[in-house]
């Protein structure tokens, strides 16, 4: 298996004024092409710490990838650092300066001169394609190890990589490694390990647990063809019903988008401890407008009232977090809307606002459905945020398991909610 080492560039990470995201994302995308990342350091904008942290690289992997320091400013200076650990010259690209010169046109622009620094290749380097800014990305082999210099912006850095991966592929006689990801949603992490303990595994392959608050992904490894097929059929069985997809990089409402607009059918939203995180979530997805009207956060009991249809009676005898108010909310925002499903949150996000009889944590969600209205409860620990995402998750886990499999009554979550009868 090849071996990588990833270098983040910035005083801004070291100063903690921002968060190195990069360095996980970059090591995800690695593992999934079987290469193993060994070593990462980050990096001051100083050149003689970036010039020992490029020695130290090649001296860990095969393959060293850093992101930032490719800007126009004095403290950006990844390129230069690069030459200098090569000892090559730095060539002028006159077709970047024309692309660069042409985006800041198109914005109403005249390129400063200060961007012209980024026109700058190595030399024998190659420059690989950023559409989403000015920095391109600089490729380099230098004897056996790879060398590739990334954007700092996420964005950037992530169309860059994409753009860079069949070049990286095309130096790797073959990555030794064969991967597969089922990305699950409603079953904890300790639940699929104790299942998966019991299978019958073979020898040579390695499963990793990675959970997260919007569910668990499960990657199996094995350095031959023959073991990963026996595995994937084995753990096919066991978690197809908690599998939304095999795809890494998809979300769960992304697959409920593209289930949604092939069946020309659409969404709405009602929230209230969320505050919009469902729907946020939703719209995140590029042309989630073919299939999501809109929603309201309805924090407040008079917003609940007006726009969504709860009566004061409920709200006066149940509560606002409540089955019943959960289920006004759903139809409520169903109704006006005229959508095919529609989503009700009410609950206790917290830090404060618990009682012994509706602790921090309870929530209740209510799925409408072309005829049927549901509503599942839960109660959920941790911090607001933590609440209010586990919430957006089993909501939308609801919305999956209805239109993936059709009866949600008879599947057997695992999430820790219940049903709940609208009469009670």
């Amino acid at each position: 298996m090849y071996s990588a080492a990833i270098l983040t560039v910035g005083d801004e990470i070291l100063r903690g004024r921002i968060l190195d995201r990069n360095f996980q994302w970059l090591s995800r995308q690695l593992f999934n092409m079987g290469i193993e990342v060994v070593y990462h350091e980050t990096v001051p904008d100083k050149l003689e710490n970036l010039v020992t942290a490029f020695k130290n690289g090649v001296l860990q992997a095969d393959i060293i990838i850093t992101t930032g320091g490719l800007g126009p400013t004095p403290d950006d200076l990844t390129r230069n650092a690069l030459t200098n650990f090569l000892n090559v010259e730095m060539i002028y690209h006159k077709e970047i300066e024309e692309k660069n010169r042409i985006r800041f046109s198109t914005r109403g622009l005249v390129m400063p001169e200060n961007n012209r620094v980024q026109c700058y290749v190595p030399e024998n380097g190659i420059a690989v394609n950023n559409p989403e800014g000015t920095a391109p990305g600089i490729f380099y082999k230098q004897n056996k190890t790879l060398i590739l210099l990334l954007p700092g912006p996420p964005v950037e850095m992530e169309v860059v990589f994409e753009n860079a991966k069949s070049l990286i592929k095309k130096k790797l006689s073959s990555t030794q490694k064969y991967i597969f990801t089922f990305k699950t949603i409603g079953v904890p992490e300790s639940i699929l390990e104790t299942w998966i303990s019991k299978l019958p595994i073979p020898k040579g392959v390695e499963i990793s647990y990675y959970p997260s608050l919007k569910g668990v992904d499960i990657v199996a490894s094995a350095g031959h063809h023959s073991q990963i097929s026996e595995i994937n059929g084995i753990l096919d069985k066991l978690l197809n019903k908690y599998t939304f997809t095999r795809t890494e990089s998809e979300r769960i409402e992304e697959v409920i988008g593209k289930i949604l607009k092939d069946r020309r059918e659409t969404l709405s939203v009602s929230e209230s401890c969320t505050g919009g995180m469902l729907a946020s979530r939703i719209v995140d997805i590029p042309g989630s407008s073919n299939y999501f009207f809109g929603g309201i956060v309805s924090y407040s009991n008079e917003v609940k009232k007006k726009f969504l249809g709860v009566s004061q009676n409920n709200l006066i005898k149940y509560g606002a977090v409540s089955p019943k108010v959960a289920v006004q909310m759903a139809i409520g925002i169903k109704k006006n809307i005229k959508s095919t499903y529609s989503i009700g949150i009410t609950g206790i996000a917290g830090p404060d606002g618990g009682t012994p009889e509706k602790p921090v944590g309870l929530v209740y969600i209510s799925l409408a459905t072309p005829d049927k209205v549901y509503v599942r409860k839960y109660t959920f620990v941790g911090s607001r945020n933590t609440i209010r995402t586990r919430t957006t998750t089993a909501a939308l886990n609801m919305l999956w398991v209805i239109l993936k499999w059709g009866d949600i009554i008879n599947y057997k979550f695992e999430d820790g909610g219940k049903f709940i009868s609208i009469s009670d």
